[in-house]
């Protein structure tokens, strides 16, 4: 008050004096505040407050008129694609989980391809009406989908039994029956089909294997260059134990890969290579040089005896 001097006293205390009052009345609101009863929160949402009146707490419109309803999905899109080469950001538009293009990530990267659209099932989680909204719109590239070869003239078919096998010689080549019959021809025990050199049609006369099972023998063959035991046919895909018996293997030369010149892309289409180790394999090229013998994979990691075991037949190091 000092600092007014332009004021009388009487005038100096009267300011004194409202200053004092406002300072009590903040004190006195502050006060008030802090001593108000906190609403019940158990009542939000169900659209009552504390006094028993009825309020619209929820963020969203009331269901039947009255609730609260969840907020919708965001919306997908459907468009044709396909899983070989699609992105992470198209899939997710698909209305794909982040979950499930990892896995078809890591199926790229284990498998190598999706050949047909049937395979795109195996996706963890894949629903029904996921299937049956992408299915229509699911295109496999040219180069990814499997080849199916021409019927031979011929074929070569082992066993005693000379009458079955003449008869087996008039087999229509675009049906796959016998000529004037309806019955489809199938091989009876003791005889037997080089899985090596036969096609689809040939493969089909085997009890157990039709049109799906024969045309995934005949791809897989040619991904790995050739069979060099009848065992590998079941890699190809799940068949019975039984089939085993109708095959054999002719001992023709494979076709091998030169593990020194091709790239990551190109070692990772042969079936027992995976993403991850042709990368193994590329990097010890450029860090250390090339290899020269397949025992040096167990030096890489992701390399197991078994996997070196089953490549040694299909590997060149030059």
């Amino acid at each position: 008050m000092k600092r007014l001097p332009f004021l009388t006293k009487s005038q100096r205390r009267a300011l004194l004096v409202l200053e004092w009052v406002l300072l009590l009345g903040v004190i006195g609101i502050a006060i008030w505040q802090t001593s108000r009863p906190s609403p019940d929160l158990s009542l939000v949402g169900r659209g009552e407050n504390t006094n028993g009146k009825t309020i619209n707490t929820s963020p969203y419109k009331g269901e039947a008129g009255r609730g609260s309803t969840l907020p919708q999905e965001a919306p997908f899109e459907t468009f044709p694609f396909d899983p070989n080469t699609a992105d992470s950001t198209a899939l997710l538009r698909l209305g794909l989980s982040p979950r499930q293009v990892r896995s078809i990530y890591r199926y790229r990267a284990k498998h190598g391809r999706y050949h047909t659209p049937e395979d795109f099932t195996r996706l963890p989680g894949l629903t029904n009406e996921q299937w049956e909204r992408l299915k229509p719109y699911i295109r496999i590239a040219k180069e990814f989908q499997y080849v199916e070869q021409p019927p031979p003239s011929n074929f070569p078919v082992k066993g005693e039994d000379k009458e079955r096998e003449d008869t087996l010689h008039k087999v229509s080549p675009t049906r796959g029956d016998l000529e004037g019959s309806e019955r489809a021809v199938k091989l009876t025990s003791g005889q037997t089909i080089d899985i090596n050199t036969a096609d689809t049609t040939l493969l089909k006369m085997i009890p157990g294997i039709a049109s799906k099972r024969a045309a995934r023998i005949v791809a897989y063959r040619k991904a790995l260059g050739g069979f060099v035991a009848v065992e590998q046919a079941m890699e190809a895909i799940e068949m019975p134990d039984s089939v085993l018996k109708y095959m054999t293997v002719s001992a023709v030369p494979v076709t091998k890969i030169n593990v020194n010149k091709l790239s990551v892309q190109q070692l990772m289409k042969h079936p027992y290579l995976n993403f991850y180790q042709a990368k193994a394999i590329f990097e010890y090229r450029r860090n250390k040089g090339d290899l020269h013998s397949i025992d040096e994979l167990s030096r890489l990691e992701g390399f197991r005896p078994t996997d070196i075991d089953k490549l040694r037949p299909y590997m060149v190091f030059e």
